[in-house]
């Protein structure tokens, strides 16, 4: 007997029903009918519980106490344990039925939110939410690892972070995005984001989307891109990793940049070592390391200067009434100018984050039980106001716009203010060893940067946790310094500062 190759085994199957529970979601989101909501909770709720009941088992402790009796495991071994025990020891303290109510509540809640967004109305909403975070707040209570409610769930997205971490970094990361903000607002020499909003076919918008794809290898050979009303990535197996993108006909960048921006969480997902793949371990290390992936193609390679160096002749190609005559550096400008902005998906680099900490500071409030669900309209809409110095003028464009809460997603979004922190001081790092990157990036050739992060991120999985990732690649825990100086750095050429 094998404790090791047993624990393997085991939760390989685990993580097998798992894949087909995302099938079931990507499926939701992308081609399921409207009216189907109800059969398709069901679905899920079964099979979730047949994932916890498989998960909290006394099969699972026995494999699990037989495997930390193995002396000097390897590497991957001692990962594998790692997160086996950290999976079981939290499923084990939440009940079944509990599982398969959230499970039901989830995928309600999801259809529930499309049509409340498409009508712009949170009222629609609300009770289906209401029960949601009550459900979700009596799942943190049973696992309780703290030291608050929201640490826990908190942990779920980022393993190791505490809230009071997360708070730090966020109070010192906001005076000096406000101050940026305030300095590119002086200028006397803006970016104009007018051509960015005419009229583009769609059709075209999406075989330019494919190509970008190919050329950033994405392969089409083990994944696949739909469209769906948020962009969003998902693995079935360690060989069928899918992305979605959504295309607005009068703003460009919506679908290019969401696409490379799920293209980034895809290369990730593809690039696991062959010997974690459909194991515990082949996942992100965090979603904060995975939102890193996404948000450094997405912004630091796709919005760069070199980028559009290659692509804007072959965008030229596709819209030339719009683009012929438009000159490649003020298309440069256009996509990344800086301006408080209602939607988070469509925010600039800099404003970006600030999205981020309203999330993050409603939530936490949310689930500590310090607002209701019925205050979350005037309460964004105070602190867009406060942040961002706008104000949403409906429910759609404001406390609607995105699909975390409807789904249970509460702890999520801190990891992607952590991935452009995570995602600058990589790039940097990354950039030193290997300056040559953008050369090639003007030749349309992303293959070494892509290597780079394999060799050094996505080929470990959950190997390493993290911070600790984060340490090997850059020497150092998390700094916020690398990325307000690539805000500085990029930013004040562009505003003629």
């Amino acid at each position: 007997m094998d404790p090791i190759k047993d624990l393997r085994e085991h939760f390989t199957g685990i993580v097998r029903l798992k894949y087909i529970a995302f099938l079931l979601e990507w499926d939701m989101q992308v081609y399921m009918p409207s009216g189907a909501s109800q059969g398709r909770g069901e679905q899920s709720a079964l099979l979730e519980g047949i994932i916890h009941q498989k998960l909290v088992s006394d099969k699972t402790a026995e494999i699990i106490k037989k495997a930390e009796g193995v002396s000097n495991p390897n590497l991957i071994d001692a990962a594998m344990l790692r997160e086996a025990k950290r999976d079981y020891d939290r499923a084990v303290r939440v009940p079944l039925e509990l599982v398969k109510e959230i499970a039901k509540t989830t995928t309600l809640g999801y259809k529930t939110w499309e049509k409340a967004r498409a009508k712009s109305d949170f009222k629609m909403l609300k009770p289906v939410l209401e029960k949601l975070v009550s459900l979700k707040q009596q799942e943190a209570d049973k696992i309780d690892i703290g030291p608050t409610r929201y640490d826990t769930m908190l942990d779920q997205f980022e393993p190791g972070a505490k809230s009071d971490w997360v708070l730090k970094i966020f109070n010192d990361l906001k005076p000096h995005l406000f101050r940026i903000i305030k300095k590119l607002d002086s200028s006397s020499n803006k970016p104009n984001q007018e051509i960015l909003k005419k009229f583009y076919d769609p059709e075209k918008q999406w075989d330019f989307s494919v190509e970008v794809l190919k050329k950033l290898n994405y392969s089409f050979e083990f994944g696949r891109q739909d469209k769906s009303t948020h962009p969003f990535t998902t693995s079935l197996s360690s060989t069928d990793t899918r992305i979605t993108t959504r295309i607005w006909e009068n703003f460009l960048p919506a679908c290019l940049f969401g696409t490379i921006h799920e293209c980034g969480h895809a290369l990730y997902e593809m690039g696991f070592d062959k010997e974690i793949h459909d194991t515990i371990l082949a996942d992100g290390t965090s979603l904060g390391i995975h939102e890193s992936q996404s948000r450094l193609w997405e912004n630091m390679v796709g919005r760069s200067r070199e980028f559009w160096r290659y692509w804007y002749p072959i965008l030229q190609k596709y819209f030339p009434e719009n683009l012929k005559k438009f000159p490649e550096e003020e298309f440069y400008r256009s996509i990344n100018s800086v301006q408080p902005s209602l939607i988070r998906v469509e925010a600039d680099e800099v404003t970006y984050s600030l999205h981020i900490i309203l999330r993050y500071e409603i939530e936490k409030e949310l689930i500590e039980e310090s607002i209701m669900v019925s205050e979350l309209p005037q309460l964004w809409n105070q602190k867009m106001e406060e942040l961002l110095g706008i104000i949403p003028p409906d429910d759609a464009k404001g406390v609607l716009q995105d699909v975390h809460w409807s789904g249970g997603g509460f702890g999520y979004f801190p990891t992607y203010a952590l991935g452009n922190l995570y995602g600058a001081q990589i790039y940097s790092k990354a950039l030193e060893k290997h300056p040559i990157f953008l050369e090639e990036f003007e030749k349309g050739e992303f293959s070494t940067l892509l290597s780079y992060l394999r060799e050094n991120i996505h080929q470990y999985g959950k190997i390493y946790e993290p911070r600790d990732l984060l340490k090997n690649v850059t020497g150092e825990d998390l700094n916020s310094k690398y990325f307000i100086e690539y805000l500085e750095r990029k930013f004040y050429p562009i505003y003629k500062i």
